[in-house]
Order: structure tokens, then C-alpha cells, then sequence
């Protein structure tokens, strides 16, 4: 059965990944789960054990794609993007500056899923009225998504799954990931700007006079700030990250249907629910694979890095994680590492080292992150061409800096 279970986790893994027949990858997701029911690989109660050590997790990808929704039906994204460009002033170099600070605030606050899903589409239609190639810009967003996901717990939906059950104060997580992740920024944007450094330098046109983008209302703004208020709260109080953030989406919602009830239903059919299968389902998979024998990777890789002297053992583990990543997309490694951290207590430096992989790693691939997937199919659906392999090109060139920068800043 150890070999079946590995049979079948590592298809849907791949199947998740390459999306056959360019089916929604949770339909892969779940069918995996399922199938490992079927045959007897996984039982029932180990399958519904599995699901169940998720709840945090839906309910936060739930509530934050729900406040983010909020967000773009009140119009506060399209306002910055429009923003954004008039700030430029002219200067493409200054408006992928702007872009990717935006980007910053958007994954810290709303989580690395708004910055694509809300952000991303924002800034392509405000960049539709210019002569700018939207490459970089759109490249900026997918970047930063991840680039920033240490600033805050709720800046990923990986560092819940790392630290299922465990998630550390605000004033701990701080202490070991606060220069790390100035770090994955400011290294990722400046060989971003590098990169780009032909496709920035021209002046920045605008094609046509467009009417201004109405700022939005004082009730959205008002709203959201207070949600992000509470999310910060509770996260320095180490709070139920899952539930709070459920509630403050079900709330924002609400509020959305006593003054437009077309826009509220607009927030619900908004919530990307197929992810949330598809996280339910590679807990499954993932507890098949730890069944199977598939623990002993992760234990073997900190026992080796344990061995070794400063830097080097913190930049194995980052290596080491952020490779899984992207083999196997961040969500599934986050939770098998941090399920192995939690148990045998490497040394913490090791352990945020392992997050850092997982967060900021994946920016080598297209396939490693939930971040990245759903980046994909705005960008083509905005007619941009964008392959696997370009986005590979660059993000060689732009992560290894970032990825070295932040592993060896983390405590």
C-alpha cells in the first residue's frame, strides 16, 4: 500500500500542476483524494483526520478572498491603480516602483492570493491607457506576491500551513522573519528593476484622456481598514487567524448587502471556492505521502543541515524547500515540513530558514505557488503572452539574490 500511496499522491501532485485536459487543478485535487480512499491506500477516518487539521486554513483563504473581493467591489484596487499611474508621471521606472509598493501593502494586509487576483487586474486595465509594455508590471506583481509573503502570518496562506496550530505571536514572528523579509523585497524588486532595466526607461504616455477613477466610498474604506486593524490584533495576540478572518469576510459582506445587494452576491460568486477544495484535498494527499514514508525527506534534509556551521545549514534548508516547492508547489511542502517541525523541534533558525524556502522560493516557477497558478490565467486571459519557460528565465535571474538574502537573515 506504501507504494500506492506514493503512486498516486506524486500523480496528483503532477496532475495539479500540468492541469490535463486544463481542468481546475481542485478537480485533480479532490479526484486524488478520493482515488486514495478508494483503493484502501488511506482509510476513511485518516482521510477525514486530514481534513479536519485544515479548518484554519479554509476558513482564513475564505475570509481573505472574501475581503478582498470586498475590496474590488468597492473600488479601492482600480482607484490605486489609476493612482499609480498618475503618480508615475511619466516615468515607467517610477510606476513599476509604485506598482510593486502597492503589491507590498496588498500581500502583507489582504494575503499574496489578492495581489494576483485583485491587484494584478487592477493595475493591467489602469496600464491598458499608456504605451507601456505591461510585462514587467504584471512580472512586478507575481513577484512581489511572494517576495513579501513574510511580512505578516496573513500574508500567505503557507505560513498558516507551516505553523498549523502553532502560529507564534506578531512579536516572535518579527524577530525571525522582520529582516528576512526586507530582505526577499528589496533584493527582489532591485533585480527586478535590473531585468527590466530597457523595458523602464522610456517615458511613460498616455494613449488616450480617460475620466478619472471615482475614489471609493468612505463605508469600503472605512470597513476594510477596520478588518486589517483586527487581523493584526490578532495575530500579535496569536489569535485563531482561520475563524477571525472568516468572520471579518462574512461581516464585510454583509455590510456590502445593505447597500448593494448585486455587488454583495458579486463578493461570493468573487471567492476563488474551487481553492479551498484544493487545499482540502492536498491535505489528503500530503498525509498519504507521511504515511507512505514520504516524512522521512524533510527529516533527513534538517538532520543534514544540522550538521553543518552557519551559513551554510540555514541555506541548505532554504534550498532544499524552495526546490520542493517547485516541484511539488509550496502549499503541499509547507505543510509536510511544517508538520515535521512541529514534532521533532529542529533549530529555529533552521525552521524559519524552511519557511523562507517555502515562501520565497517559489518565484523560480510558475508551478510554485497558488499565487503564481492563479497569476497565470489572468495574465493570458489579458492576452499577455507569458510561457512557463520566460517565467522560469526571470526568475532565475531575480530570486536566487532574495531567496540567499532572506535565509540567511532568518531567526
Amino acid at each position: 500500500m506504501h507504494v500506492l500511496s506514493i503512486v498516486l499522491a506524486a500523480a496528483t501532485l503532477l496532475a495539479i500542476l500540468v492541469r490535463p485536459f486544463r481542468r481546475n487543478p481542485a478537480w485533480w485535487a479532490a479526484g486524488g483524494a478520493v482515488l486514495l480512499v478508494a483503493t484502501g491506500a488511506l482509510s476513511v477516518p485518516a482521510a477525514l483526520g486530514a481534513m479536519q487539521r485544515g479548518v484554519d486554513v479554509y476558513l482564513f483563504l475564505i475570509g481573505m478572498m472574501a475581503l478582498a473581493e470586498f475590496a474590488r467591489a468597492h473600488g479601492i484596487f482600480p482607484w490605486l491603480a489609476a493612482r499609480a499611474v498618475r503618480a508615475a508621471a511619466g516615468s515607467r521606472a517610477r510606476l513599476l516602483l509604485l506598482v510593486y509598493g502597492t503589491g507590498i501593502a496588498t500581500t502583507t494586509f489582504l494575503s499574496n492570493d489578492a495581489t494576483i487576483v485583485v491587484l494584478t487586474p487592477a493595475v493591467l486595465e489602469a496600464l491598458a491607457l499608456t504605451d507601456a509594455d505591461p510585462v514587467p508590471y504584471a512580472i512586478a506583481c507575481a513577484l512581489v506576491a511572494n517576495a513579501a509573503s513574510l511580512m505578516l502570518p496573513i500574508a500567505n496562506p503557507s505560513n498558516l500551513v507551516f505553523f498549523a496550530g502553532r502560529m507564534p505571536t506578531l512579536a516572535h514572528w518579527f524577530g525571525s522573519f522582520g529582516w528576512a523579509s526586507v530582505a526577499a523585497i528589496v533584493l527582489t524588486f532591485g533585480a527586478l528593476a535590473l531585468v527590466f532595466r530597457r523595458e523602464v526607461a522610456a517615458p511613460l504616455v498616455s494613449r488616450e484622456e480617460r475620466a478619472p477613477v471615482p475614489a471609493p466610498k468612505p463605508l469600503g474604506v472605512v470597513t476594510l481598514a477596520v478588518a486589517l486593524v483586527a487581523l493584526v490584533v490578532t495575530s500579535s495576540l496569536g489569535g485563531q487567524l482561520g475563524l477571525v478572518t472568516c468572520c471579518l469576510g462574512v461581516a464585510a459582506t454583509l455590510i456590502t448587502i445593505g447597500v448593494d445587494r448585486g455587488a454583495a452576491l458579486a463578493i461570493v460568486r468573487g471567492i476563488a471556492w474551487p481553492v479551498v477544495v484544493q487545499t482540502a484535498g492536498l491535505f489528503v494527499v500530503v498525509d498519504a505521502l507521511d504515511l507512505a514514508g514520504g516524512a522521512a525527506l524533510p527529516r533527513e534534509t534538517f538532520a543534514w543541515a544540522s550538521h553543518l556551521s552557519w551559513p551554510l545549514g540555514q541555506v541548505g534548508v532554504a534550498a532544499a524547500t524552495a526546490f520542493a516547492s517547485n516541484v511539488a508547489n509550496n502549499l503541499p511542502v509547507g505543510l509536510d515540513v511544517g508538520k515535521y517541525v512541529a514534532a521533532a523541534h529542529p533549530p529555529a533558525a533552521l525552521d524559519s530558514a524552511a519557511l523562507v524556502g517555502v515562501n520565497v522560493g517559489p518565484n523560480f516557477s510558475l508551478g510554485g505557488s497558488l499565487a503564481t497558478l492563479l497569476w497565470i490565467g489572468i495574465v493570458h486571459r489579458a492576452g499577455i503572452p507569458m510561457t512557463a519557460l520566460r517565467f522560469a528565465k526571470i526568475g532565475l535571474l531575480v530570486t536566487p539574490a532574495a531567496l540567499l538574502g532572506a535565509a540567511l537573515l532568518a531567526r
